[in-house]
């Protein structure tokens, strides 16, 4: 890539592998790159590398080899990484919506949407509680604010992912299979969210196997299989018109093309 298409990217992933510790590779040399306002879709089969990929871009994983430039500053240059302030300053531009929630339990709605913020950010309760609560009335979960998770529907619980994550006011934010652990009548309400969300500009990476919504909602697709992309490019073209035999034989199996 060149310098200029990196200073433009939000996102810059070059060449990066990794291999697990039994010695079985799932990023065999991953290049791509996310614009300021686009959504990314990755599909792609179970085992493709794709959480791996985002576990990496969010420093919840390490690469053996590569780049991987967010906001213009190198998380890691060719597999050697950048110091510990750098890589929190950096960490901060991301958020991350687990598929499973990952929510405190023994916290509130609200507590869990303010944890991050007075602790990371240290806001004044007064503001975080503030901005937690304008989160949640955007999620339509105002009311909810003073359950628990275990009284929440996944759905609901989701939604407050999404709202943790937004309280950082992070750059970008990447969603890992958000609605694979729902029902399918509760997966509309995380979809119509991240929606809004794209109609908003927010820079977005979404892993997911909702290939409708894929093409519907992304502006560039990323088809991944056994570690490698397979096929990139708009997203009508990619799910309507597939180049690769790998990308049509996946999208082969689901109705909805």
């Amino acid at each position: 890539m060149t310098d200029d298409i990196k200073s433009e990217s939000v996102i810059s992933v070059e060449h990066v592998k990794k291999t697990f510790s039994n010695g079985v590779p799932v990023l065999r040399d991953i290049s791509f790159s996310v614009h300021q306002g686009e959504v990314l879709g990755i599909i792609g089969p179970s085992g493709s590398g794709k959480s791996t990929l985002l576990r990496c871009i969010t420093q919840l994983a390490e690469v053996d080899e590569g780049t991987i430039s967010i906001c213009g500053k190198n998380i890691v240059t060719n597999g050697v990484y950048a110091d510990r302030k750098t890589l929190r300053e950096i960490g901060l531009k991301l958020g991350l919506v687990f598929q499973n929630f990952n929510l405190f339990p023994h916290f509130s709605v609200l507590q869990n949407v303010m944890d991050a913020q007075l602790h990371v950010l240290k806001t004044p309760k007064d503001e975080a509680e503030a901005v937690a609560m304008q989160l949640l009335d955007r999620m339509g979960l105002a009311d909810k604010a003073r359950n628990y998770p275990c009284e929440l529907s996944g759905g609901q619980q989701q939604r407050v992912s999404i709202a943790r994550a937004l309280a950082l006011k992070p750059e970008v934010l990447l969603f890992d299979e958000p609605t694979s652990a729902l029902d399918p009548e509760l997966t509309g309400e995380i979809l119509a969210v991240i929606r809004s969300l794209a109609a908003e500009k927010m820079t977005m990476v979404v892993v997911t196997h909702e290939m409708a919504f894929a093409r519907d909602t992304s502006d560039h697709i990323i088809f991944m299989a056994d570690g490698l992309i397979v096929e990139q490019g708009k997203s009508a073209d990619v799910i309507g018109n597939p180049r690769e035999e790998r990308t049509r034989a996946f999208l082969s199996r689901f109705n909805d093309r």
